[in-house]
């Protein structure tokens, strides 16, 4: 076996097992402790619109205060680069090639209504597609409304996924106890 073999063996095994241990982790915590982590978190929040990343290669906190964010991957080493600027990058070039996200895979938009900020993603052409409540939503120039709780994947595994939250002044979150 060739160097470069051997270290392709070990890149897959540490893959896997750094993947395996990261979900052991999560489910040792307890239910009830990681939901309080997870309310402490959204009550330190300052009232705004956000996208928090709930999959395993999107974990991030994105404050949704500009008209326009996109969201995309990195270039690849077998790939060229794309031409458009990304603001968010998702980490999900599962063996150093890309897996579901495109390089640049969606935006989301924010206008102004009539009763305040409106919010919307759009697929932006990628190859696995957006979703939104589970459900693909076509690419284009229109943009597929938003609303608090909404579940945005990029790609029909979703596993690349973030919630959209929208915190207002009156919105503390009461610890439950995992109720």
């Amino acid at each position: 076996m060739n160097s470069l073999q051997t270290i392709a063996e070990k890149m897959d095994q540490a893959i896997i097992t750094s993947r395996l241990n990261s979900l052991a982790v999560m489910m040792r915590t307890d239910h009830s402790e990681r939901l309080e982590r997870i309310v402490s978190v959204l009550n330190a929040l300052p009232q705004g619109a956000y996208l928090i990343g709930t999959g395993p290669s999107t974990v991030r906190i994105i404050r949704l205060s500009v008209e326009e964010v996109v969201l995309g991957r990195s270039a690849t080493p077998l790939e060229k680069s794309a031409d458009a600027v990304v603001d968010y990058e998702i980490h999900d070039a599962v063996y150093l090639g890309p897996y579901e996200v495109s390089k640049v895979h969606a935006k989301i938009v924010r206008t102004q209504g009539s009763s305040g900020w409106e919010f919307g993603v759009c697929d932006l052409g990628s190859r696995c597609g957006t979703y939104v409540n589970g459900k693909r939503i076509g690419a284009g120039d229109t943009c597929h409304p938003l609303s608090h709780g909404d579940l945005i994947s990029l790609g029909a595994s979703h596993t690349s996924t973030f919630l959209m939250v929208i915190i207002n002044q009156h919105d503390a979150i009461e610890d439950s106890g995992g109720n």
